[in-house]
């Protein structure tokens, strides 16, 4: 089939350029062109559309291939230039060529018109390809060390001996450094543990890759940042070029991590019960402390429902509580009762909060349980003694008011106006009792009377 061919025809001869088609189209080409004689006319055609060639007359009114030329350098367009010429000498085809011309045909040879056209098309092409491919190798280039400089984690490179050869602006960041600091240094200096980064260094040269290592690596300023690195090795013809280290700084993530840690030690080790549900109820997590409580291990636990504590006569507690939660409240210590893996039901009293994400969103619910069996038992007893204690007060008898004593005898007249004795009325209106003595006053006034009466009778 005939080639599509889009040919510029610079000519001021409608029938040299007449006969240049067709010695195209004998070529097996199917020429579409336009005939400008004019540099203005020249200037829009090389705007309207792309041309595949351009077949240039030498010497035309007003203008000639020099200065067409000219405009094709000025407007850096790469179009195979082929001047077709009737008279042209060869050191005007020399300065032709080193103006940018890609070859010359005399119209009285046209035979050399197709092979030479095919020729700078094809050399053409070849040139575009090139142009795409070097910038495509730019770009990539670009790509790459667009990519390495704004990384948002530490990359560098280091060659055989451990020496860095290239950092990127969030390592040099993360450690406090500045290039001249960090570049052709070893990497062992920044490691607070040099002979680590030397490990790490053979490694790589026998061939392994580092993945999500985690190390410590020391700032300018003598702070210590925890890095998980990763790093490879770039081989060429069994010969290691260069290691590649990827350092993302884990300190917070750290401190986060050994937080939860201590955070879930103190869970584990409470008393208490403390267990998290998600938003159905369903357990997720369960301390030691309800194990020692319920009697439950964890796995036993763990993907049930939480009503299966719940014994069968308060069903709706869980419920009404976790509606409270998922409205955003705590529920604030209450009592209710459990049941325990041995079938015993013990008293507790708990709290349920609501766990939220980074978001603020309820994404589960904690409870925190704590046996009050013992608690119970002393208010019983704490009951019981006060319920005795008021029965004995509702028994004690009083005396108040003014109480007519003869100053005599000591008797005590009673509100019938009977004089009682003493003993007699207090037993009566109170519960004392009384036991009979002699006081020491009265003893030796007794013993004064009763020698008295020896000694009359001698």
């Amino acid at each position: 089939m005939p080639k599509q061919l889009r040919v510029l025809m610079v000519e001021d001869s409608e029938d040299d350029m007449f006969f240049a088609l067709q010695e195209l189209k004998r070529g097996d080409f199917q020429p579409e062109y336009e005939r400008v004689d004019t540099l203005s006319r020249l200037t829009a055609a090389l705007d309207r559309q792309v041309w595949d060639v351009i077949l240039c007359d030498h010497a035309m009114q007003g203008f000639t291939s020099f200065h067409a030329l000219e405009l094709l350098k000025r407007r850096q367009y790469d179009i195979p230039f082929i001047i077709l010429s009737g008279v042209i000498g060869e050191d005007v085809a020399v300065q032709a060529m080193k103006a940018g011309a890609n070859d010359y045909v005399m119209k009285n040879a046209l035979g050399r018109l197709v092979p030479s056209v095919e020729r700078e098309v094809r050399e053409a092409a070849n040139r575009r390809v090139g142009r795409q491919a070097e910038k495509a190798l730019r770009r990539s280039q670009y790509d790459l060390n667009d990519f390495f400089e704004h990384a948002p984690f530490g990359l560098h490179w280091a060659g055989p001996d451990g020496l860095i050869m290239r950092v990127n602006g969030a390592e040099l960041e993360m450690l406090g450094y500045g290039p001249p600091e960090y570049l052709g240094h070893n990497l062992q200096q920044f490691f607070v543990d040099p002979g680590e980064a030397e490990d790490l260094l053979q490694r790589l040269r026998d061939g392994k890759v580092i993945e999500d290592y985690e190390s410590q690596l020391r700032g300018k300023d003598g702070t210590i940042k925890e890095a998980g690195i990763n790093a490879n090795a770039l081989w060429d013809d069994g010969k290691f070029i260069r290691s590649r280290w990827f350092v993302r700084d884990i300190t917070d993530r750290k401190k986060y991590e050994r937080a939860v840690a201590f955070l879930g030690a103190i869970v584990e080790s409470s008393e208490e019960a403390i267990i998290g549900t998600d938003l159905k109820a369903n357990i997720l997590s369960w301390n030691q402390g309800a194990t020692l409580m319920y009697g439950f291990t964890a796995e036993e636990a763990k993907g049930r429902s939480i009503g299966f504590l719940i014994p069968s006569s308060s069903p709706g507690e869980p419920l009404n509580s976790y509606l409270q939660i998922l409205e955003g409240k705590t529920v604030d210590r209450q009592e209710g009762m459990r049941l325990c893996k041995d079938g015993a039901t013990i008293p507790v009293s708990f709290t349920r909060s609501p766990v939220k994400d980074s978001q603020g969103r309820i994404i589960g619910i904690s409870a925190i349980e704590r046996d009050i069996s013992a608690q119970r038992l002393e208010e019983g007893e704490w009951l019981h003694l006060n319920q005795e204690l008021s029965r004995s007060l509702a028994n004690v008898k009083t005396l108040r008011g003014l109480l007519p004593i003869c100053a005599s005898c000591k008797k005590i007249r009673d509100d019938q106006g009977y004089w009682n004795q003493l003993e007699s009325y207090i037993a009566e209106h109170t519960l004392a009792e009384f036991t009979h003595g002699i006081c020491p006053e009265c003893q030796a006034h007794l013993h004064s009377e009763i020698e008295t009466r020896l000694a009359g009778k001698d």
